[in-house]
């Protein structure tokens, strides 16, 4: 009899310590708790079995419970251990829902809401139980993977991740919808070809152009969105939205280039200053009056950038330009400029545009050949006479590759 005692107690004064420490009454005193295994479900569960495990002492049993939320009671359908009751109790779940992307760009982390509820229960032993819980409520839809921008026109892979989930509710299908900007307007559209997973799916853009889809979609413009998950007659929905975005330099340098032998030539790359001696680290040299140069076999040449005045209002100045740091925009006007490996006199304000190729050398693996595009500003240009000549401009530069 001991060893039996023990076993049925032992579990249930566990349990029993735990509401304790949540501030609630102790359970141990009445012989009998209520722990609810269905803590959360979506906003299509509307029609869900929600179920309570039921423990108790060797001498008490639960005859009758009761589910109240507000001034809506229901009977929990009681069997053994456990008591149901049907999530319908809750009413129409999907007015929880968030759909503003300006708001949480991060659903697929974000509880949207839950219900209070109280459970009345009568023992045996004729003792007063009473029990509040909660249940969360879930968007069925969610971000796996979400995107804060798309590249345009790179062979580099973004994935948008979506997930689709319900505890017992059957998702029908999922549409999907886009639109141009906050202000545009929903039309349906599919990425993939096909009719998207109805457990989730994922959708890649991989060289994406004012082409892709039929979107028409430019570099400062923005994809917005729109999953819609059919569940019988109920639906949930999901907005995110994507600013398409161009290749750039994550980073750059500000230093001083100067016709001191002892610092006059630049690698670029790394940002660091060579001795006029130095014939294999430096890439660009200081050139008499205020200029550079290609310094050695470095296979670098420069586009001085001319008048703006016809591009987009996001590249008319050359100020704008670098401030963007744009790099498709850099390589177009590369391409179309005239080449130059030397560059005599600088002005404050002048951009350059150059592109260099170098050779990586990675062990055990062939030499391979990376290009490289970026701009050079040049700043304050500042000639002193003291004894000797010395001249130094200013310079802030930054380079990536186009992918």
């Amino acid at each position: 009899m001991k060893k039996l005692k023990i076993f049925f107690i032992l579990p249930i004064c566990v349990l029993f310590s735990c509401n304790e420490d949540e501030g609630e009454i102790s359970y141990a005193d009445l012989g009998a708790n209520i722990i609810l295994n269905t803590s959360s479900i979506s906003n299509l569960d509307e029609n869900h079995t929600m179920e309570f495990s039921i423990i108790t002492a060797d001498d008490v049993t639960v005859t009758d419970m009761e589910v109240v939320i507000g001034t809506t009671t229901v009977n929990a359908s009681l069997s053994g251990d456990t008591a149901t009751f049907n999530s319908s109790l809750f009413g129409t779940l999907n007015r929880f829902k968030v759909d503003d992307p300006e708001t949480s760009q991060d659903e697929s982390k974000e509880k949207i809401s839950s219900v209070e509820a109280n459970t009345i229960s009568t023992l045996s032993n004729g003792k007063p139980y009473s029990k509040d819980f909660t249940v969360k409520i879930n968007k069925a839809l969610s971000l796996e993977k979400g995107l804060d921008a798309i590249i345009y026109n790179t062979t580099v892979e973004d994935t948008l991740i979506f997930e689709a989930a319900t505890k017992s509710a059957i998702i029908d299908n999922i549409s999907l919808e886009w639109k141009k900007g906050k202000e545009g307007t929903y039309a349906p559209t599919m990425p993939l070809g096909s009719a998207l997973n109805v457990d989730g799916d994922e959708i890649i853009f991989a060289n994406f152009t004012d082409a892709s889809y039929g979107y028409n979609l430019a570099v400062k413009d923005t994809l917005y969105y729109r999953f819609i998950a059919t569940s019988g007659t109920l639906t949930d929905s999901l907005e995110t939205y994507m600013p398409i975005i161009s290749q750039t330099f994550e980073t750059s340098n500000k230093l001083t280039l100067s016709s001191d032998l002892t610092k006059n030539k630049l690698n670029l790359d790394t940002a660091t200053f060579y001795t006029d001696s130095n014939t294999d680290d430096g890439e660009i040299k200081f050139k008499s009056p205020t200029g550079f140069e290609k310094e050695g076999t470095t296979d670098i040449d420069f586009v001085k950038v001319g008048d703006l005045s016809g591009e987009s209002d996001y590249y008319n100045t050359v100020e704008k330009l670098y401030s963007e740091k744009d790099l498709l925009i850099a390589k177009r006007l590369y391409d179309a400029g005239t080449k130059a490996t030397e560059v005599s006199a600088t002005a404050n304000g002048d951009l350059y545009i150059y592109r260099i190729t170098r050779v990586v050398t990675k062990e055990g693996e062939p030499d391979t050949n990376v290009t490289e595009y970026g701009m050079i500003k040049i700043g304050d240009v500042l000639t002193t006479n003291g004894g000797t000549t010395l001249t130094e401009i200013d310079i802030e530069f930054g380079e990536a590759e186009v992918k």
